[in-house]
């Protein structure tokens, strides 16, 4: 049996373009990032999607949104909010014609940047200087001022997908995440089993469609083909 895993990084963010430290401030898209949405979503328009997940920040909202938008299949999304956000409808997509499209999973949000939150990264880096900036930005486990290292986030993201998502693949089932680009990191390092070392180097670019060939066997997933795609 095969399965297939989405993965796709919010559009570019006003906050992008100015090269702010973003984390869980809820930035909208800009006009560039609704273009790169609209580019994934053509990119993937021919997929049939059994399910697909976003966090509770409006940037990866609307890429799924935009993203589901340019969609053929027939199968339509029924959105929902991740159990323990929202008050939700116990209603059960029909799987002939929906999906499940949860929304506001907080666990898959970009991890947050604490007290760097809202600062430009140039003038962070003249303050602190290379060494730190880099434990800062790009170090697994050191955490900023009040905020999350990669570590924690990985904490959070990597039992989610275990709980929610894992179950749904094991399934043979196609599965789209509109996520951030350290919880995709996490989710990555999970799925790929990347070292700690490793996972600092690595970079997802936004608006851009990851995709996983996954083969299912005695209720395990074995990653067949990772395929990163562009017009």
């Amino acid at each position: 049996m095969s399965a297939k895993l989405v993965l796709v990084r919010h559009g570019k963010s006003l906050w992008n373009a100015q090269n702010r430290f973003t984390g869980w401030v809820d930035v909208p898209l800009d006009a560039a990032g609704w273009a790169e949405a609209k580019r994934a979503g053509e990119l993937l328009a021919d997929f049939e999607f059994d399910a697909a997940f976003s966090s509770h920040l409006q940037r990866a909202i609307v890429t799924l949104n935009v993203i589901l938008r340019e969609n053929k299949s027939e199968k339509k999304p029924i959105f929902a909010p991740a159990e323990k956000t929202l008050p939700r409808q116990k209603y059960a997509p029909d799987p002939k014609k929906e999906f499940p499209a949860i929304l506001f999973a907080t666990a898959l949000a970009e991890r947050h940047y604490g007290d760097l939150q809202g600062r430009v990264k140039s003038e962070v880096l003249a303050e602190v200087g290379e060494v730190q900036f880099k434990k800062w930005r790009r170090g697994y486990d050191t955490p900023p001022p009040n905020g999350e290292s990669l570590k924690d986030t990985f904490e959070r993201a990597a039992p989610y997908f275990q709980k929610e998502i894992l179950p749904i693949l094991k399934n043979g089932k196609t599965v789209l995440i509109s996520a951030h680009g350290n919880s995709l990191r996490a989710l990555t390092k999970f799925l790929e089993k990347i070292s700690d070392d490793e996972i600092v180097g690595l970079e997802i670019p936004t608006g851009t469609p990851i995709v996983y060939d996954l083969a299912v066997k005695n209720g395990e997933i074995k990653i067949l083909k990772k395929e990163i795609l562009h017009l």
